[in-house]
């Protein structure tokens, strides 16, 4: 959590700048200032077409519905997986701003492409013979998370771990695969969340579902 005052701002400008350059250029960070409300929050970017971003964008997801909050539960930078527009996988950190009323009036962000590193822990693994994704993993039925966007990004990088590539490489075997596994855990009953696919896979909507079909029927059959 981060006490907003003025005279810090061109230091916390310029430690951002360093971290930027120092993460190198699959990391991208933004601030949100929301005192004038939440369409053009976007004040300041580093990097942000890394996904797409843009100065005056709005913030993402269920952020919204925790602004003008007190911050006390929420003084922790918040962690999560997220999908890029383009194909890729972000891990992002959230830290929000208080003002001297300990109030919620902005957020930096910071976002990290690991595509890459996700490809390269599943070449490792295969290599080490450590075992499979669906050998390693426990029940996940009590997920810690804030909202149903974080659920359905919890469940597409468990889906891209399973797999052994991001969403946006899958061939249709693959993504046929991925979309049983997305289906069984309840995905679809998320209102945005064939939208959010379509873009991972890189699919139009109607490839999407008929995809999914094609794996109800395979499970079905089984």
């Amino acid at each position: 959590m981060i006490i907003f005052k003025c005279v810090d701002f061109d230091v916390l400008k310029r430690f951002l700048e360093g971290l930027q350059k120092f993460l190198g250029d699959k990391c991208e960070i933004l601030i949100h200032d929301f005192r004038k409300g939440y369409d053009h929050s976007i004040v300041y970017e580093l990097n942000a077409q890394l996904s797409g971003r843009h100065l005056g964008d709005s913030p993402r997801g269920g952020m919204i519905a925790n602004l003008n909050k007190d911050i006390d539960s929420m003084r922790e930078s918040m962690i999560f997986f997220y999908p890029g527009e383009k194909g890729q996988l972000f891990k992002s950190s959230t830290t929000l701003i208080a003002d001297e009323n300990n109030k919620i009036i902005g957020s930096i962000c910071l976002n990290l492409e690991v595509s890459d590193f996700l490809m390269a822990q599943n070449a490792i693994q295969g290599l080490l013979q450590y075992p499979s994704g669906n050998e390693q993993k426990e029940d996940n039925n009590n997920i810690l998370t804030k909202n149903v966007d974080e659920i359905l990004s919890y469940y597409m990088q468990e889906t891209e771990q399973t797999i052994g590539k991001p969403m946006s490489l899958m061939n249709k075997d693959e993504k046929i695969r991925a979309l049983d596994y997305l289906d069984q855990k309840g995905v679809f009953k998320i209102t945005k969340a064939s939208i959010l696919l379509c873009e991972a896979f890189q699919v139009s909507k109607y490839t999407l579902y008929n995809y999914l079909e094609e794996a109800r029927n395979t499970r079905d059959t089984n």
